[in-house]
């Protein structure tokens, strides 16, 4: 009987035991699950919030819901200066251009910019008009290059304005959603004629661009 008493206690002893093993390994089961789902969520969040930020850095203001086709934020500028001893007003308005053929690139497909500037003398009377398409800067760009960007902006350039003695302007054409791009600079004459020349300034960023589409 004795012996019987040994082998039950024993048997009892182990089977506490194995319980509280199994017990625990549910919780640690439980545990590592938990912590997967926390990290998949994290990530999936941390994708999401980079392309988002990714969009409002490059200026991406909406994306169509049925082609993926996206939209950089129009644009309104409108600064007065002064350009050997006369005040103009410049104006210069973008807007993405659905009417053109929508390009493509390793970051999606986007709409064309259309961009409008236009020049003003103090009393109103129109120096300069012009309505940019990257077409305009095709004569400076290879047929690679011009199909998979697209043009930028155009802003006031006043370092060179003060310099040259010439209203002059900067433009670029890039790689949307990317840090590439070719500069351009645009010179208005005292009587309105245009002058469209590729900024050798920022020739260092040729090789880049040749690279991109080699």
């Amino acid at each position: 009987s004795i012996f019987i008493g040994v082998c039950l206690a024993v048997c009892y002893t182990f089977c506490y035991f194995a319980q509280q093993i199994v017990i625990h390994m549910k919780k640690v089961v439980y545990l590592f699950a938990m912590l997967c789902a926390c990290f998949m969520v994290s990530c999936g969040g941390k994708k999401h919030d980079s392309k988002a930020e990714e969009r409002q850095i490059y200026q991406i203001e909406s994306v169509d819901e049925n082609t993926g086709v996206q939209r950089m934020q129009e644009s309104h500028i409108d600064i007065p200066f002064v350009s050997r001893g006369q005040s103009y007003k410049l104006m210069v308005d973008r807007k993405p251009d659905s009417s053109m053929p929508v390009v493509k690139s390793d970051m999606g497909t986007f709409y064309d910019n259309r961009i409008d500037v236009k020049i003003l003398h103090e009393n109103g009377k129109s120096l300069f008009s012009k309505s940019f398409t990257k077409n305009d800067f095709s004569a400076h760009l290879t047929p690679e290059y011009l199909s998979h960007s697209v043009l930028e902006g155009v802003v006031f350039d006043d370092v060179k304005t003060a310099e040259n003695k010439e209203i002059t302007l900067a433009a670029s054409v890039s790689y949307p959603m990317t840090d590439l791009y070719v500069p351009f600079t645009l010179v208005v004459s005292q009587s309105g004629k245009l002058i469209l020349a590729r900024d050798e300034d920022m020739g260092e960023l040729t090789p880049i661009e040749e690279a991109k589409e080699n």
